[in-house]
């Protein structure tokens, strides 16, 4: 827009230069008729009332194209002083964009420690012993740690103990007091809030575990919750009680509620073969409806899956989400040697300053094994892990729960032992790793 205010001014000062030199033609002409007029007595005969006339005529010319220049003047300065202030904003715009992009890449490399909270961490002392045949057993001994996890789940409130758990796949109700679930709505609910996630206190940091970091722009020390790690690294009640409920349900899983906040959001799903469904249930809905709740809208979304042909695919795509979505039929990489290697394609796409999201569950245990191992440093020696902020994995290991669903694609050389200190070396990254269904 200022380009094109500068075009405007430039053509009025052309006009104007016009005027000028017609107005200095008039004044020249009629200043050599004089001088030639008067060098003989027959001078003021010859200076008739036709003439008075038309030097008449010239003044009023000449004070016309005065008035139009004076105005032309005044028209170009407001020209002038519009351009200056569309500058102006132009150049304010461009420092607060500058501002929040400095802002959030402090944010991306700020220190950021990670707490364990305190059921998180009576499962880090025992699981090892646990892991073998004692899950469900311990679960079952901590009543008032899975009370207390449960009821940070409800995404709604109603007007008795029972409350709504809604993961956007599954809707379950919970009674927050003596733990009773049901699929269909009690009849004793009368009224029900408005479906919303109430943030965690500080005074469940006992069931939840948190992020802190120093905000770089107040210097406010900020917390962030996440799902502790426990039982088998899915949700607690997982083929523990309530049969199988909750063996894909994701409401354990906590989004982000101020890392993402102002910054460009990016999703990329390894393992996405359809928009609203999945042998597991569906992900890309999933992270669209309840990211959406902590007000995070995708930005850009792209997915990979070897079978699922692109048409297919794209005909699951609701349309608002069909530009930002983009999906390649490929199986992914397991090296930055060869394409498509997801880490790769998310520094070519995103900076460190954006909020990304990398979900891998592709059911090949080599294939997954090797990204986590290159992202924490295992492999290489690459930075790669600091364009993550969160990290969702569903880690197929020798678990007796899991056994009968995951079959062949259990890598029995790892215990679930061996995943909570996956998962725990990435939350002390500064990334929020969490277990997948």
């Amino acid at each position: 827009m200022s380009g094109s205010i500068f075009r405007s001014f430039r053509r009025c000062r052309s006009i104007a230069l016009i005027f000028l030199i017609l107005v200095a033609f008039c004044l020249g002409t009629n200043f050599v008729y004089l001088l030639t007029s008067t060098t003989s007595t027959e001078a003021a005969a010859v200076w008739s009332a036709s003439e008075k006339k038309h030097m008449i005529e010239k003044e009023a010319e000449i004070a016309s194209l005065q008035s139009q220049i004076e105005q032309l003047r005044h028209e170009s300065l407001a020209l002038s002083t519009a351009s200056i202030q569309m500058e102006s904003i132009q150049m304010e715009s461009i420092q607060m964009e500058s501002i929040q992009m400095e802002k959030n890449k402090a944010l991306s490399v700020t220190s950021i420690t990670y707490y364990s909270s305190t059921w998180e961490k009576l499962w880090l002392d025992n699981i090892r012993n646990w892991q073998e045949h004692g899950i469900c057993e311990a679960i079952a001994e901590q009543t008032t740690q899975v009370l207390a996890f449960m009821n940070g789940t409800c995404t709604a409130r109603t007007d008795t103990p029972w409350c709504l758990i809604d993961d956007s796949v599954q809707q379950v109700w919970y009674h927050t007091e003596d733990g009773r679930v049901e699929k269909k709505r009690p009849s004793d609910i009368g009224r029900m809030s408005e479906n919303a996630v109430e943030p965690v206190t500080d005074a469940a940091a006992a069931i939840w575990s948190y992020f802190e970091w120093t905000d770089p722009e107040t210097g406010h020390l900020e917390r962030e919750y996440i799902e502790p790690l426990v039982s088998h690294l899915r949700h607690p009640l997982a083929r523990c009680k309530h049969g199988n409920t909750f063996l894909v349900d994701r409401s354990y899983v906590m989004p982000p509620s101020k890392r993402a906040k102002d910054r460009k959001a990016f999703l990329f799903d390894a393992g996405a073969s359809s928009w609203n469904s999945g042998a597991g249930g569906p992900s890309l809905s999933y992270f669209a409806a309840v990211w959406q709740r902590q007000s995070i809208v995708w930005d850009r979304i792209e997915g990979w899956e070897c079978a699922t042909p692109e048409a297919q695919f794209y005909d699951t795509v609701p349309n608002e989400w069909k530009a930002k979505t983009v999906y390649h039929q490929q199986c992914i990489s397991t090296t930055p040697a060869e394409d498509p290697f997801v880490p790769t394609v998310i520094r070519q796409q995103a900076n460190k300053e954006d909020y990304v999201l990398f979900k891998l569950d592709i059911d090949s245990k080599e294939v997954e094994t090797a990204i986590v191992d290159h992202l924490i440093g295992d492999i290489g020696d690459n930075d790669d892990l600091s364009y993550i902020d969160e990290f969702v994995w569903e880690q197929h290991v020798d678990n007796y729960l899991m056994a009968s669903s995951w079959g062949k694609t259990q890598d029995m050389t790892k215990t679930i032992a061996d995943s909570y200190d996956y998962f725990l070396r990435l939350r002390h990254k500064g990334v929020r790793a969490h277990s997948w269904v």
